[in-house]
């Protein structure tokens, strides 16, 4: 099991603070998740075919893709605050 002291360093590296009791909190969340984990890493999967998808019948409720109500570029930007080039300008949210 982790300490609490591991749980407070990562916090901070994220810039959150927890207090002891929460970190012991996630602690033991951790531990109980790496119980599980090798619950299901003790499974012998040796004989088990691959799935890709989890039910046999094949997905047939998917849709076709219709191009319909189509608006122009001059329509889907004339309400913008600011565009260039035909595009949205927004204001830069990442320093």
């Amino acid at each position: 099991m982790k300490d609490i002291a591991y749980f407070k360093q990562l916090a901070h590296q994220i810039m959150f603070d927890l207090s002891d009791e929460e970190a012991q909190d996630i602690a033991k969340e951790f531990d109980t998740l790496q119980k599980q984990l090798s619950l299901l890493e003790a499974i012998d999967t040796t004989n088990v075919e691959e799935m890709i998808y989890p039910f046999e019948t094949p997905t047939t409720f998917l849709r076709e893709d219709v191009i319909e109500n189509v608006c122009s570029q001059q329509d889907a930007l004339k309400n913008a605050k600011d565009s260039a080039e035909g595009h949205f300008v927004v204001p830069k949210v990442v320093k």
